[in-house]
């Protein structure tokens, strides 16, 4: 089998080694491409090819007479914003026998849309709006009682891993000593937030703030039915990845992820991010319908399901008669790469 894993960097390195140690045995080449010289994974890949940017209008036919010239089966795609153009290519790409991991247009319209999914699923996610000035700001905040104790946190509505993720409050933005660090939230004031909306052009999400453990389901889907999900916690976390974790069930986490998937008709890898309560209660934060970069975790755990995914684009069956290893925890390295 040969796949391409395209946005291949850093997080992608557990990942081509859970592809090449399948359970199969079978041999996986695996080539790397990204749009960064610095970014992009050198190890561990067969090959590593520098791409065009996705907004490149050549950035198709490139991928096209690359799938066609190194007789690629499988494009798994690892950059959100990336998914819809693949999905409007789909037929393209295919044509010269190469599947393409990637759910619908119309599914990815609301899975890659924060604001679109808290509209149709408001039971199941924090209370937020779209804030694009001060006054929008302080007006949301006046409603849900900011200055009564409610906490809020913000986020960009087209950004995924974490990027712009701050939390309001208006002593802890004071800290200098947490600034920089990874893996530590960033606080703002309300005043900080204001000032950055009414300077600058962005979709900004302003919700609720829900206090707890972060969570994720992962599932392999059908065309809206889940073949296979795991769920994990995230103890620590560092460039919008989880560093530390615990592979965990939470039966009620499961059950939204399959609702979800069903009611969008989600088809191949997606993860489910959760913060899960003191008393257990799960509240859905987004939906990401690509590949997440947790995913070997839970290979090691029982189900490698990008490999699985590789196999069910291929027309091949899959066992989804799986046990998973609930307990085993994870804590991950870094290692150095050099190159000329």
């Amino acid at each position: 089998m040969k796949v391409i894993i395209t946005g291949c960097g850093r997080h992608s390195k557990n990942l081509v080694q859970s592809l090449k140690h399948n359970a199969d045995g079978r041999e996986v080449e695996v080539i790397g491409i990204n749009n960064s010289p610095v970014n992009i994974l050198r190890s561990e890949v067969d090959k590593a090819i520098i791409a065009p940017s996705i907004t490149d209008p050549s950035y198709i036919d490139w991928l096209l007479a690359l799938c066609t010239s190194e007789q690629v089966d499988v494009i798994l795609p690892y950059i959100t914003a990336e998914l819809p153009i693949l999905a409007a290519n789909r037929e393209k790409l295919e044509s010269s026998g190469t599947k393409v991991s990637v759910a619908s247009e119309g599914a990815l319209q609301i899975a890659n849309d924060k604001l679109e999914l808290a509209r149709l699923f408001p039971e199941y996610m924090p209370c937020q709006t779209a804030v694009h000035s001060s006054e929008e700001i302080r007006c949301f905040a006046k409603h849900m009682g900011y200055w009564s104790g409610t906490q809020l946190c913000c986020k960009l509505a087209d950004k995924c891993g974490g990027t712009g993720f701050a939390i309001l409050d208006e002593k802890r933005y004071l800290d200098i000593g947490s600034f920089g660090k990874i893996g530590v939230n960033r606080y703002l004031s309300i005043d900080q937030l204001c000032e950055i909306a009414d300077k600058v052009n962005a979709d900004i999400i302003l919700q609720e703030y829900v206090p707890g453990t972060d969570y994720s389901v992962c599932v392999l889907a059908d065309h809206g039915k889940v073949e296979l999900c795991c769920g994990f916690a995230g103890y620590a976390m560092e460039y919008g990845a989880v560093t530390q974790g615990e592979i965990l069930k939470n039966d009620q986490a499961y059950a939204i992820a399959v609702d979800l998937t069903s009611r969008l008709n989600l088809d191949g890898n997606a993860c489910f991010d959760f913060i899960i309560r003191a008393d257990g209660s799960p509240v859905l934060l987004e939906c990401n319908p690509r590949i997440s970069a947790t995913v070997p975790f839970i290979a090691e755990a029982g189900a490698d399901l990008v490999y699985l995914r590789c196999k069910q684009l291929l027309g091949e069956p899959i066992d989804t008669n799986i046990s998973f290893d609930y307990g085993l925890k994870m804590v991950k390295y870094y290692d150095a790469c050099y190159y000329h």
